[in-house]
């Protein structure tokens, strides 16, 4: 009689492709970035969409700042990492499974700069979702300098998202998603909690020709909408409920500010 005893083993490569694909809807970059910069108490962001025209390709590029505490070289690591997160047992922050980054591997690079203490770190990731597709884990290259009197924060940089596809990301599509769909859109100030209240995102969807400044928190009608009935002394309450599915961006939304 034999006896020995299995150690599972994970294919790494595999995994990471099935975390990235599990995020159907390409408008969950943004809310990842939105939550990642929360996370690092950054009170403005900057998101940018574009698609400069590069050798006959129209690249879908995405910038995300802000001026949040920046990272160390251990939260850079776990930025790349799947399942490592520096935020676990931390209830006030948003994310720690160590997955949500992962939907920035669906691109053909990703370029991190970040600041924490005079000091600057820079990881530049190649063809992360093709090297997942062929079996290999993508590597990061990252250089590190001293930034002497600059300023904390983060900037990232992803080319070739979603295979150059660029329909989801109009700029009133992205200014409802954020509203509805992020922590940026919640209504905690309804309850009077404040500490969020001076937070702005600058945001430029790929059909806007400037930048849009949105501030933080779910805007309600100050009167009554001809669809909602109002009881004194109690919120608004709508006759109707409507029934949205999370999981991909609607076709329409609906707006009480009118």
């Amino acid at each position: 009689m034999q006896s020995y005893e299995i150690t599972p083993k994970v294919d790494a490569a595999r995994e990471f492709l099935e975390i990235a694909g599990d995020f159907t809807n390409p408008l969950e970059v943004v809310r990842e970035a939105i939550s990642n910069s929360m996370d690092a108490g950054a009170t403005a962001m900057k998101i940018e969409f574009s698609q400069p025209r590069e050798v006959g390709t129209y690249v879908l590029t995405i910038l995300l700042e802000d001026n949040g505490r920046g990272m160390d070289g251990d939260e850079l690591q776990a930025f790349f990492d799947l399942g490592n997160s520096s935020k676990r047992h931390r209830p006030e922050l948003i994310g720690e499974k160590g997955h949500g980054t992962k939907v920035f591997f669906n691109c053909a690079s990703i370029r991190v700069e970040t600041t924490r203490d005079n000091v600057t770190r820079t990881a530049e990731m190649q063809q992360p979702f093709k090297s997942l597709h062929a079996g290999q884990l993508p590597q990061a290259s990252v250089t590190v300098r001293e930034a002497v009197g600059r300023s904390a924060g983060t900037q990232i940089r992803i080319l070739g998202f979603n295979d150059n596809q660029g329909e989801f990301f109009t700029h009133e599509r992205l200014r409802d998603y954020i509203k509805w769909f992020t922590k940026f859109g919640s209504c905690e100030a309804v309850f009077d909690r404040d500490e969020n209240r001076a937070k702005v995102i600058d945001l430029k969807g790929l059909d806007a020709k400037a930048s849009q400044r949105i501030e933080f928190g779910h805007v309600f009608p100050e009167a009554p909408h001809p669809h909602l009935h109002h009881h004194p002394g109690m919120s608004i309450v709508p006759r109707h409920t409507v029934s949205i599915d999370v999981r991909k961006p609607p076709d329409t939304f609906v707006d009480f500010r009118a």
